[in-house]
């Protein structure tokens, strides 16, 4: 029985939705558009900005344009002394050839590297060989 009575309340509702009809429009959308968009062109604030940014603009590049040349300056650097107490510490000459190819081995291999990148790197080592720690190998691979 309540299957009937939600069939009956469902046909009284389809029937009302039928006999319903849309109203005319009341709200022309185009003439509201075009009257908001006459409104917010009245305004003294947009032209306002305009007119002094262009014109901060102008008088910084005249501004730019007629100074002058800043001018140069040259500091002079007093030269060190040359102390004679000043301590030094000998050096032999074969110390001075191995940091010289050492320096040159060096330099050599970073042009190497920036020209041909990481493939102008020479070869490593096998690595199977134990390498030896003392001095006078060392100083022997730096020449």
């Amino acid at each position: 029985m309540s299957e009937r009575s939600e069939e009956r309340e469902l046909t009284a509702l389809e029937s009302a939705l039928r006999e319903l009809r849309p109203k005319k429009e009341s709200i022309h959308r185009d003439v509201l558009m075009y009257l908001a968009g006459r409104a917010s062109a009245r305004g003294w604030m947009w032209p306002a900005a305009t007119i002094c940014s262009a014109t901060a603009a102008l008088i910084l590049a005249i501004v730019l344009l007629i100074r002058p040349e800043p001018p140069v300056v040259y500091v002079g650097v007093p030269a060190e002394p040359a102390d004679e107490a000043s301590p030094s510490f000998p050096s032999s000459p074969l110390a001075d050839q191995a940091e010289r190819g050492a320096w040159s081995r060096y330099v050599h291999l970073q042009e190497q590297v920036l020209l041909h990148g990481l493939d102008g790197l020479p070869r490593p080592s096998s690595g199977t060989e134990e390498q030896s720690t003392d001095v006078e190998s060392l100083l022997k691979s730096l020449r």
